[in-house]
């Protein structure tokens, strides 16, 4: 059985997120939130009937819905609401937070994902994180920090205390 901190309650508001992309990535994560993740607060997870293929014309994914697929990701536990603001921000408009069920081992979870605002057709390419790291990573991950790093500093102005 998977043992999820105390704070993970079904009926909160916050559901975990599954994460399923570049946010996968340990270094662009971290640099997102402005910290790393707690050890036993990221998950491997599977989300049974989608998979994460090139959001078109990007360098990133969409998780769409596949019949007999399985994208692989992360579940996050340990988000606040303001990182969940920041994480919102940062992935734009071009995504919907929106349910999806999502598996850790055998055990069934409902959480939370960014799911592409648009129609993505299903004939789109697979999209592969050890790719997006090779070819991409060290040209954006800079470039992401400070547009996460300009998001948090506009919440933090914007935000009641």
């Amino acid at each position: 059985m998977i043992s999820l901190p105390a704070s993970y309650n079904l009926t909160a508001p916050l559901l975990p997120l599954f994460v399923y992309g570049t946010l996968r990535d340990p270094d662009l994560l971290a640099s997102v939130l402005g910290r790393p993740l707690r050890p036993g607060r990221i998950h491997m997870a599977v989300a049974p009937g989608f998979r994460a293929v090139h959001y078109p014309d990007r360098i990133y994914p969409a998780l769409i819905r596949t019949a007999g697929a399985r994208a692989e990701g992360l579940l996050l536990t340990d988000l606040s609401s303001f990182e969940r603001d920041l994480l919102d921000g940062f992935e734009g408009e071009e995504y919907v937070r929106g349910p999806v069920a999502v598996m850790i081992e055998e055990e069934l979870f409902e959480a939370d994902a960014y799911l592409p605002a648009i129609a993505v057709p299903q004939t789109a390419e697979d999209w592969s994180l050890p790719r997006w790291q090779q070819t991409h990573k060290p040209s954006v991950l800079a470039a992401d920090a400070t547009t996460a790093r300009e998001i948090r500093e506009r919440l933090i102005s914007t935000r009641p205390h």
